[in-house]
């Protein structure tokens, strides 16, 4: 993944992003599906206009109610939890970064634990999901030569 730990933090953000797009379009149970849509449209409209801030991020993760760590610990079917985890893992990150740029200098305990090293956890809940999916170079090119942060998403939209 030497790919991705050379994008910018805002191109890791659209990456992981852009993914769990991709693995959120396999759940089957609708109310899961428009909350799991839901946050991470949220965090497409932190990283291209600024929208939100790191404490309603991580709130999508942890609510006691629809929290998407919610819905991970509630099944035990191994491709939901899969989803799941990509999803938690690329709010997680996007909050870090929106926390980061918030300059704040004391993040939740488990957003304190996220670095560029989430990304091997995250391509394994990934390949879960899609295992020979081979479009993650493609994924990684495009986001090299693109800076047009609202086109983003439409990409990722185009190829799921």
């Amino acid at each position: 993944m030497d790919n991705f730990i050379s994008l910018s933090d805002n191109k890791k953000t659209a990456f992981l992003l852009g993914l769990s797009m991709k693995t959120v379009s396999l759940l089957c149970e609708s109310e899961q599906k428009n909350i799991s849509e839901k946050t991470i449209d949220y965090c497409w409209e932190w990283l291209c206009h600024g929208s939100y801030n790191g404490d309603f991020l991580y709130e999508l993760l942890v609510n006691e109610q629809d929290g998407i760590t919610i819905f991970a610990e509630n099944t035990e079917d191994i491709s939901e939890q899969a989803i799941f985890n990509c999803i938690i893992y690329a709010v997680a990150f996007t909050s870090r970064k929106a926390y980061e740029s918030e300059n704040v200098k004391w993040y939740p305990e488990p957003i304190e634990l996220v670095s560029d090293e989430l990304i091997y956890h995250f391509m394994e809940c990934y390949h879960v999901c899609f295992p020979n999916d081979k479009s993650i170079k493609n994924i990684t090119e495009y986001l090299n030569s693109s800076e047009n942060k609202s086109e983003w998403k439409n990409y990722f939209e185009k190829i799921i």
